[in-house]
């Protein structure tokens, strides 16, 4: 896996044709030309105050000041990130609604359900992909488990007995891997937002728990929980001592988490054009560098038809995951 740290033939054509063909073609190419006109909304498929949620708004504010008119976001968390999701698949493709999500979206829920109301590779088109989400397995400060040696073997040796949190479909899938892989028997407690459950773990009251390695970088500096390892290909610079699961022993567990920017199939390609160009500059663009750095993420930007070919590479990915999970289709 790649370090992210890093002449035709003339035809005659009557005048009466050329007016035809005008006025069809105008309306379409005026709406584009014009575009936007109106607020544009970006569906985001996490809670307010989350990493994925933060990105998402630094994202709206660049393409407002760029595109000239208000970016909003519109928060739809809920049902494993089906429910926004699914709004956004069945929107007008006129690119004033937009999909914010991780790549478990498209790439994991397909195999994690028997039926979904949205088709990953039907139903959207997508705009650019925007940066990695390094997932932390983490503990409370108060915890005895500072490697994840430690943690494994506790858990073998009292079965059933610690728990840990997930706050996402993506999230369980990636720990019960964990467990797997770990040869460990723990209960998983699932939440509805990831606010809620890195409260639990600093108030002790979930043994582990993974997730977004930008929300948890300033609770870990702080000294309010603690990191055992990073689930990425390599280590990030705000968790720098923190090893990765590879360097603890799970080679197999190594993956990259990303966010994208869709939009429903059908939008006009010069608008999606105009909304990869922009976005894959705010990507590259010293403030998002900063902010990503800030948070222990990182710029992961590719072109729309860049990122189809990825999403189908990371369903045998999550697939494999998901196996080793032993998670079955609901």
């Amino acid at each position: 896996m790649t370090n992210i740290f890093a002449p035709a033939r003339r035809r005659l054509i009557s005048l009466a044709t050329i007016g035809t063909l005008l006025s069809v073609a105008l309306p379409a190419g005026g709406q584009t030309q014009n575009y936007p006109e109106r607020v544009i909304k970006i569906v985001s498929v996490t809670s307010p105050g989350t990493g994925l949620d933060d990105y998402s708004r630094l994202l709206a504010k660049y393409l407002g000041q760029k595109l000239g008119q208000s970016v909003v976001i519109e928060n739809r968390p809920g049902a494993s990130m089906i429910i926004g999701t699914d709004y956004v698949a069945k929107a007008a493709p006129d690119g004033y609604t937009l999909l914010y999500a991780g790549s478990s979206t498209m790439a994991a829920n397909p195999y994690l359900f028997k039926q979904l109301p949205y088709n990953p590779a039907k139903d959207f088109v997508p705009v650019a992909r925007l940066h990695a989400l390094p997932v932390a397995i983490v503990v409370p400060a108060s915890s005895p488990y500072r490697t994840i040696a430690d943690l494994t073997a506790a858990a073998r040796a009292r079965p059933d007995s610690l728990n840990y949190g997930t706050s996402s479909t993506g999230f369980q899938i990636l720990m019960a891997a964990f467990r797997e892989a770990g040869k460990m028997r723990t209960v998983n407690v699932p939440y509805k937002t990831q606010g809620n459950l890195l409260t639990d773990v600093m108030g002790g009251v979930v043994d582990y728990a993974g997730v977004d390695a930008s929300a948890v970088a300033p609770h870990v500096r702080s000294g309010k929980m603690r990191a055992l390892a990073v689930m990425g290909p390599t280590r990030i610079p705000v968790l720098g001592d923190v090893p990765t699961l590879a360097e603890a022993g799970m080679p197999e567990l190594t993956m990259i988490n990303w966010t994208g920017l869709f939009a429903p199939a059908g939008t006009p390609p010069a608008i999606v054009e105009r909304l990869s160009r922009l976005s894959l500059e705010f990507v590259n663009s010293p403030e998002a560098a900063a902010h990503y750095a800030s948070r222990g993420s990182a710029a992961y930007p590719a072109t729309g038809p860049e990122v189809s070919n990825a999403i189908v590479e990371d369903q045998q990915v999550w697939k494999r995951l998901i196996a080793i999970a032993g998670i079955q289709p609901e």
